[in-house]
C-alpha cells in the first residue's frame, strides 16, 4: 500500500473531496489493499489497466494529499506564481499535510481548490543562515558551489559577512535583518526594485507584492527580494548584497543608506 497510508484514513478522506475522480482514485488504493487486482479495477471502473497501474504508482511515491490536492483542482502552478515560490515548495508544503489529522488536511485542501490561487505564506518561524557577496571573490568561491555555507562556517568571517537569525511569523527577511542589527541594502521596501535582492542556495521564500523581477530570474537565479520576502521553509540559507549582479543593473534605485545626496 502507498507509503504509510492507512486504509482509515482513504476511508476518511471519501467523505472529504469533491470531485469523481479523487474518489475513484481513493476507492481503487481502497480495494487494491483488500486484494482486488489491477485488472478487475480497471473493469470496475471503465479505465485502463495502464491507468489503474499509474494510480497505484502514484500512491507508493507521492505523498496522498499531494494527489488529492492536484486532482481537486489545485493548481501548483498558479500557486506558485501567485506566492513568488518554486512549484516544488509548493507541492512539499500539501505534502506535509499528510503528518496532520484527515479533517484538518482537506479543510486546507478545501480552501485552496475553492478559491482563485492566493499567497501561500509561511506561518512558522525560520532560521536564515545569510552569506555577504563580497566575501565570494576573496575566498574563490561561487554561487554554484554546493558547499558554500559549510567553506563560510570553516572561515573567521565577520558577522556582518556571515551568520544566522530567526524570522518570525509576520515578519519579512529584511525586517528581521534590522531588528536584529543587521544593515542589508535596500530602497523602496516594498518590492518594487532589486536593491534588496537575495540570492537563495537552499528553501524558500514566498514574495507577496514583488512586481520587479522576472520569471527567469526568480526560478533559473533563485533570486528573491528581502523587502517583501517571507520564508516557506523552517530554514533558509541565502546570499545577500547581490544588488550589483549585472542580472540587478536595470532594476535598481538609489539607496537611502548608500546613494543618497549628503544634505546641505
Amino acid at each position: 500500500m502507498a507509503q504509510s497510508v492507512d486504509t482509515d484514513d482513504l476511508r476518511e478522506w471519501l467523505a472529504h473531496v469533491d470531485e469523481s475522480e479523487t474518489t475513484q482514485f481513493l476507492m481503487v488504493a481502497i480495494a487494491h489493499d483488500q486484494g482486488v487486482s489491477a485488472s478487475d479495477l480497471a473493469s470496475w471502473y471503465g479505465r485502463s489497466t495502464d491507468e489503474i497501474d499509474d494510480w497505484l504508482d502514484e500512491l507508493e511515491r507521492r505523498p496522498l494529499p499531494v494527489s488529492i490536492a492536484a486532482r481537486e483542482g489545485i493548481d501548483f502552478e498558479a500557486l506558485a506564481d501567485a506566492s513568488g515560490l518554486n512549484r516544488r515548495t509548493i507541492v512539499d508544503w500539501f505534502g506535509s499535510l499528510a503528518s496532520s489529522e484527515v479533517t484538518q488536511a482537506a479543510d486546507v485542501i478545501r480552501r485552496y481548490s475553492q478559491q482563485s490561487p492566493g499567497p501561500l505564506l509561511g506561518g512558522t518561524e525560520s532560521r536564515v543562515f545569510y552569506l555577504n557577496h563580497e566575501v565570494l571573490a576573496e575566498h574563490g568561491w561561487s554561487l554554484e558551489d554546493e558547499d558554500l555555507f559549510e567553506k563560510a562556517a570553516d572561515v573567521d568571517l565577520d558577522l556582518e559577512d556571515y551568520g544566522r537569525f530567526l524570522v518570525k511569523p509576520g515578519e519579512t527577511i529584511l525586517e528581521a535583518a534590522e531588528k536584529r542589527g543587521r544593515s542589508w541594502p535596500y530602497a523602496c521596501r516594498g518590492g518594487a526594485c532589486a536593491n534588496c535582492a537575495v540570492i537563495v542556495t537552499e528553501g524558500d521564500v514566498a514574495m507577496p507584492g514583488q512586481t520587479v523581477l522576472t520569471e527567469n530570474q526568480v526560478t533559473r537565479l533563485n533570486a528573491r527580494l528581502a523587502c517583501v520576502g517571507v520564508p516557506a521553509t523552517s530554514e533558509l540559507y541565502l546570499v545577500y548584497n547581490v544588488q550589483h549582479l549585472e542580472q540587478f543593473e536595470d532594476l535598481r534605485l538609489p539607496s537611502p543608506l548608500t546613494d543618497a545626496e549628503p544634505l546641505q
